[in-house]
């Protein structure tokens, strides 16, 4: 159970929508308000695209969460014995089950889309990770190539959007986040992105990155 509620953290929790090969994990791995070391980060991670330690039992991946929280170090546990919905949620209760709103926790979550079961509302244990999750310290960052079919949830609780090369109707759908020009999205090549947080700016940012081997 997530513990000392703290409601003067921010809202950073971070949407990253690129089509295959555009470099999401890349900008996700590049972030720099993520730390590098010391931080306590959790990770579902299936395909391996960060460096963590990679746990694919779930017994074993409680007891690591456990060990690591007990330490007072930094970690990066990646969870990455499962793909379904049922599995995603079961992650969900332990990243709730690990926050501790006297210190922040990253939850990374690479292909959104993969676990969601409708664009609605999120399934009940995602649906209260990202909806209450922030009071408790936690700073979510989650990656799909299919921004078409993720939770409402998501886009809701997310303040931060990065966006990246789009496919046919994804161009008009994000650049009408973005409040952009549609060809200024559909003219994105691979690592370019704008990146939207309206706590700092109502305009969105345009940077570019060089691929680094992040995991």
């Amino acid at each position: 159970m997530a513990i000392n509620p703290n409601t003067s953290h921010k809202n950073n929790n971070c949407l990253y929508l690129a089509k295959s090969g555009a470099g999401k994990s890349q900008a996700l791995g590049q972030n720099d308000t993520i730390p590098k070391s010391g931080a306590r980060v959790l990770l579902w991670d299936i395909s391996h695209d960060h460096k963590a330690t990679h746990i694919s039992d779930k017994g074993a991946y409680v007891r690591n969460v456990e060990k690591a929280i007990n330490s007072g170090k930094g970690f990066r546990l990646a969870f990455d014995g499962g793909t379904s919905v049922d599995d995603f949620e079961w992650w969900c209760r332990v990243v709730w089950a690990a926050l501790d709103g006297d210190h922040l926790t990253y939850a990374l979550v690479e292909e959104l889309s993969a676990v969601c079961a409708s664009v609605a509302k999120a399934t009940p244990a995602a649906a209260v990770l990202l909806n209450q999750g922030r009071k408790y310290g936690m700073v979510f960052h989650g990656t799909t190539q299919k921004p078409q079919e993720i939770s409402k949830t998501f886009y809701d609780q997310c303040e931060i959007l990065v966006i990246g090369r789009q496919r046919g109707p994804n161009v008009k759908k994000l650049a009408k986040e973005l409040d952009h020009p549609i060809q200024m999205v559909a003219d994105l090549k691979p690592l370019e992105f704008y990146c939207l947080n309206e706590s700092i700016s109502e305009k969105p940012v345009f940077f570019r990155l060089k691929y680094k081997k992040i995991n």
